[in-house]
């Protein structure tokens, strides 16, 4: 294709067709002189191309995530697309900087000349604190040598990883109970309750009862995930006996787990009451003292058997209304009823005392761990009828919002997952409810109604459902533009204060989808 062309008559080279310096910089042309005036020389000509700005910087991708320890050093470099602009230095790419998001300047750019190509480091400024903050979201601006400068942008997703930097902290400095001296093994003596700021593996805390010595056996034993203290062992309590429990929380970070310690002080109650044979047969399930929440009213929980029961005897139940004690016609044989309803998200666990009275006087107190089980009786419930979400065109496979449902139930009973219903344009993650964008909607209506269905994994199981009314707004990334590029203004040296000398607009750049 011919760009250039000699006029034969006054020797004038001619521009055909529109010149582009990124497709071509030089056009050699050669004159041979056809008339009998000239002595038949030829001559050589270059025409070179000048560049003009006519490129912006353009990075590859409009935004990219990236992930940082927060016990990255500092000076440590990340990578980061470089922008390419097609023009010519020093009309090329010149430098980089961040427009927005760099909270307490965390970050900051290194730059790096390679050939023609100017490329970017993201270089951590200062100490990062997950705890502090765990995101940012840096704008990055590309600029061009030109004047006025072109420039591009790039949203830089910065991800601050989790580091183990946190030990577990109880919520008590020191913790007391006191218990009977005749408490039944698995009798709840206490519940420490530790905390990590940390995430994941670096935050999960087990618990578990320092001993000074391999050899010393202790009555009690410690829940390693929910550090409830129990009696393990009734036979070794003593009574009028103090234990002094060194509980220590520790967390599974790696390289090193870190741990924190509390003291369990244990006061053994007196024991002056006389004996008698007592014996309880549970006859539940398991054969343990322990009922599903549906009990029926009237069912019989238990059988009592008391021996050498003095005349005018009375066996009482303390400690949870729902049960109750009925004597039977043989003597000293007394039958534990439901006489209430249970709940196991009110109340899950009671301390029972038995306690037998003649004449005022007490004659036994036997304490009793009950425990009430879990039935899939609550389905999941959304705090609203209707879940209301605003997002931008441009946040194309973004996370939006998380959409949660909470069923107090135990165990698999409440546990929720997610689906919806009513759309092709987002999709649900099943475990957590977080709402991603499925599909380009550029050219999809305003408003999008659909239905998110929450559902247990009991047996039956039980669900509910929510309608989410997504509102789609139309906020362009691009930025605004004046109506001149430059504003040429003449000032008098003795104008006023306040003199106004130029009035300035500016509009944003429409989208059209053709």
């Amino acid at each position: 294709m011919q760009y250039l062309a000699v006029e034969e008559v006054s020797g004038e080279i001619r521009v055909l067709r529109e010149l582009d310096h990124e497709r071509r910089t030089s056009y050699h042309l050669i004159a041979v002189p056809v008339d009998n005036r000239s002595n038949g020389e030829t001559v050589h000509v270059v025409v070179n191309v000048i560049d003009e700005n006519d490129n912006t910087p353009t990075f590859p991708v409009s935004s990219i995530d990236v992930a940082i320890s927060e016990f990255a050093a500092l000076n440590s470099e990340i990578s980061i697309p470089p922008a390419v602009d097609n023009d010519s230095p020093p009309l090329s790419v010149i430098k980089y900087h961040i427009l927005s998001g760099n909270v307490n300047n965390a970050f900051r750019l290194s730059s790096k000349r390679i050939n023609s190509m100017l490329y970017v480091d993201l270089v951590v400024n200062g100490q990062l604190d997950r705890e502090y903050r765990g995101q940012y979201e840096l704008l990055i601006e590309a600029l061009d040598g030109g004047d006025p400068p072109n420039s591009g942008k790039m949203l830089v997703n910065v991800t601050v990883l989790d580091a183990n930097d946190n030990a577990p902290e109880f919520s008590q400095n020191k913790y007391y109970a006191s218990i009977p001296w005749n408490a039944p093994m698995d009798y709840v003596v206490a519940t420490v309750h530790a905390v990590d700021a940390d995430l994941d593996e670096n935050a999960r805390v087990a618990y578990s009862i320092a001993k000074s010595r391999a050899d010393l056996k202790l009555p009690f034993q410690i829940d390693g995930e929910t550090g409830v203290v129990r009696v393990s062992d009734s036979k070794l309590l003593v009574s009028d006996a103090v234990y002094q429990l060194l509980i220590v929380a520790s967390d599974h970070g790696l390289p090193q787990p870190l741990e924190s310690t509390t003291f369990l002080t244990v006061t053994v109650q007196s024991s002056n009451q006389s004996q008698l044979n007592f014996d309880i047969f549970w006859l539940t399930n398991s054969n343990k003292p322990q009922v599903y929440e549906n009990i029926t009213i009237g069912h019989v929980v238990a059988r009592i058997a008391v021996q050498n029961v003095p005349q005018e005897s009375e066996l009482l139940v303390n400690g949870c209304d729902a049960l109750c004690i009925k004597e039977t016609d043989s003597s000293g044989v007394y039958l534990i009823l439901a006489c209430g309803s249970f709940d196991r998200e009110q109340k899950s666990e009671y301390n029972l005392f038995f306690t037998m009275k003649s004449h005022g006087r007490q004659l036994l107190k036997i304490p009793v761990f009950f425990e009430v089980l879990d039935v899939n009786d609550n389905a999941p419930k959304f705090e609203k009828s209707i879940v209301q979400v605003r997002f931008n065109r441009s946040t194309l496979h973004h996370k939006l919002v998380q959409i949660q449902a909470s069923d107090p139930d135990h165990g698999e009973n409440g546990r929720i997952h997610y689906t919806l219903s009513g759309t092709n344009l987002f999709e649900i993650e099943s475990e957590t409810g977080i709402l991603n964008v499925h599909e380009n909607f550029d050219c999809s209506p305003e408003e999008h109604r659909f239905r998110v269905r929450a559902e247990d994994s009991g047996i039956p199981p039980l669900s509910s459902t929510v309608d989410v009314i997504a509102q789609v707004i139309d906020s362009s990334d691009r930025p605004p533009i004046f109506s001149k590029p430059l504003y040429d203004i003449t000032v008098k040296e003795d104008a006023e204060p306040g003199t106004c000398l130029l009035k300035v607009r500016y509009h944003f750049p429409f989208i059209i989808i053709k």
